[in-house]
């Protein structure tokens, strides 16, 4: 049957509309929250380590002196060390870890320098810019060694334990050449040595008593094991100290005799095309598995009970309390009280580059790949995972940023804030997935297989310095 067009108007129009009831909105998955956070810092800005004496020997020109003694925190790096030091309260304050304002709470914070002074005086200056005014912020380090003895947890080689044998020392370190001396370790495989040879006697006709290119190659014991000796390494100390000039905001006549470059620009761009050669010499005695475990097994074992002392907190202690962790004979103890949230660790570029090898680390940052100039950072972050109670390590994911300030930033020591952050690269360590949640017990397991146990002192004594 047919109904007329007008009957099917009326009925749609009486017909009681059908109301359809909107789909209840899914639950909301609370964000993970950050818990704690350690920090594995660089010093900051330094004259060289070696005498101008023995620098001359390298150039036609005699290299500046500098302001503080040799290997001292020197003023321009003390500043820009505060910057970064206010760059951590408003990052992790954005992250909800600190409270916005104030000081912080006793046992919050736990710092700990190498016994250096520009270790000890770059930690001071970083919290000057993280929590100003707020005195009661103690710095600890190892008690005073015997003079040809550093702190183990920085300088484990050779002050606590033999370095590995010659033979094997040197095996490893041809294999990480991958290729022949007579290439790996010159202009033929490193023709930016040739602008390096320029700036340090740029006249062909008077030349340096040590000129760069013309470097001998050998093999020879050192304190770590052996080391290389050829251009390309006796290079590696000159261009860090040409960046240490640039980045302590000396004028562009006292950066390299005003031969790096005319402009900021011109220098910088300069250094970043000879600070690969300074990367690959550093890293062939301390990313190379054998030195790398050597230099940072003890390190990263009390690292990681650190980070398993945070994951499984008790508050009703306030001591550190030893966790067995890896096949060693003792528990490895962490660094600083129960109940921290922010552990600050003062090192050297030396143990960015050893731990980096062990967890296999890598970055590129400021155009550079793998390198740690002043004030650059490992980060090790806990977040906790949503809908879990925090008391043991399964509810917890590792986050590890590679963190540090461009060449600009530290020439200028510019403020560092949210909105003008220094670099910042999340890594994938070893064990986990990239673009993805590392759980911190997999990461545990992955990074302790890494350690030598022969190379672990398991126990630490740090003394208080007073702020």
């Amino acid at each position: 049957m047919r109904f007329p067009a007008a009957l099917l108007l009326l009925l749609s129009i009486a017909a009681p509309a059908q109301t359809k009831k909107p789909a209840p909105a899914p639950p909301q998955t609370p964000p993970a929250e950050l818990k704690f956070v350690l920090i594995l810092s660089r010093h900051g800005i330094r004259p060289p380590l070696q005498p101008t004496s023995t620098l001359n020997q390298f150039s036609t020109n005699p290299w500046p002196e500098w302001e503080v003694p040799l290997g001292e925190l020197t003023p321009h790096g003390a500043i820009a060390m505060q910057q970064m030091g206010q760059y951590l309260r408003l990052r992790y304050v954005e992250d909800g870890l600190l409270a916005p304002g104030g000081c912080p709470a006793p046992g919050e914070l736990y710092l700990y320098a190498d016994t250096d002074h520009r270790n000890i005086d770059s930690t001071r200056a970083t919290f000057a810019g993280f929590a100003p005014n707020c005195g009661h912020l103690n710095i600890d380090m190892m008690a005073p060694p015997p003079s040809d003895l550093r702190d183990p947890l920085f300088n484990a080689v050779p002050g606590t334990f033999a370095p590995p044998p010659a033979a094997a020392s040197e095996a490893a370190l041809r294999a990480a050449l991958h290729a022949t001396p007579e290439i790996a370790l010159t202009a033929r495989g490193n023709p930016e040595l040739n602008e390096l040879a320029k700036i340090l006697a740029p006249d062909p006709v008077h030349q340096p008593a040590k000129p760069i290119l013309k470097q001998p190659l050998s093999f020879s014991p050192a304190t770590w094991g052996v080391a290389a000796h050829g251009p390309l390494p006796t290079a590696s100390n000159l261009i860090e100290d040409l960046e240490l000039e640039f980045v302590d905001a000396k004028p562009l006549s006292q950066v390299g005799w005003g031969r790096v470059g005319a402009t900021d620009e011109a220098a910088e761009a300069t250094l970043q095309r000879l600070l690969p050669l300074h990367i690959k010499a550093f890293g062939l005695g301390l990313r190379t598995p054998l030195y790398a475990r050597a230099q940072g097994s003890s390190l990263l074992a009390h690292l990681l009970a650190t980070l398993r002392q945070a994951s499984i907190t008790d508050a009703s202690s306030t001591n550190p309390r030893p966790l067995a962790l890896g096949p060693w004979p003792s528990p490895v103890k962490p660094i600083g009280p129960t109940g921290s949230h922010f552990v600050y660790l003062s090192a050297h570029d030396s143990n960015l580059f050893a731990l980096a090898g062990m967890l296999n680390l890598h970055w590129r940052a400021d155009t550079r790949t793998d390198d740690t100039p002043p004030d650059s950072q490992l980060a090790f972050e806990l977040w906790q995972r949503p809908g879990t109670t925090g008391a043991s390590e399964k509810d917890f994911d590792i986050r590890i940023v590679y963190r540090a300030q461009t060449l600009k930033q530290l020439r200028t020591a510019e403020t560092l804030s949210l909105e003008n952050p220094p670099a910042e690269v999340e890594l994938t360590p070893t064990g986990c997935v990239a673009h993805r949640p590392c759980p911190l017990a997999t990461f545990l397991a992955a990074a302790a297989r890494t350690i030598d146990p022969a190379f672990v002192k398991p126990d630490l004594a740090p003394i208080t310095l007073a702020p």
